[in-house]
């Protein structure tokens, strides 16, 4: 049966890895470096968060922002609040108090 060349590199293997092997390849690797899937599930709630905050900063949206760092557990007036705050204005993300 003959072979596509052009979607296959000199070695046979496929140009693109389907994102869904890509994933297990990931998962396996932490494996290995002994870094189990909790540590693969908590880089996913981070990247989450992160594409939330950056989404709330360009809409200027400070109660998505408020509710976003209080869904993730940071307190009211903690230092950690404080701190987003200070970033989310430092990035343009909302009126200053």
């Amino acid at each position: 049966m003959p072979q596509d060349k052009e979607s296959r590199d000199p070695a046979g293997e496929p140009k693109e890895i389907d994102p869904e092997v890509r994933e297990v390849m990931r998962e396996e690797s932490r494996k290995s470096a002994g870094r189990g899937p909790d540590v693969a599930q908590e880089e996913r709630k981070k990247s989450k968060f992160a594409r939330a905050a950056v989404k709330a900063i360009e809409a200027k949206d400070e109660r998505a922002f408020s509710e976003l760092l209080r869904s993730v557990g940071v307190k009211d007036g903690s230092p950690e609040w404080e701190r987003a705050w200070k970033r989310f204005r430092s990035a343009g993300g909302g009126r200053k108090l």
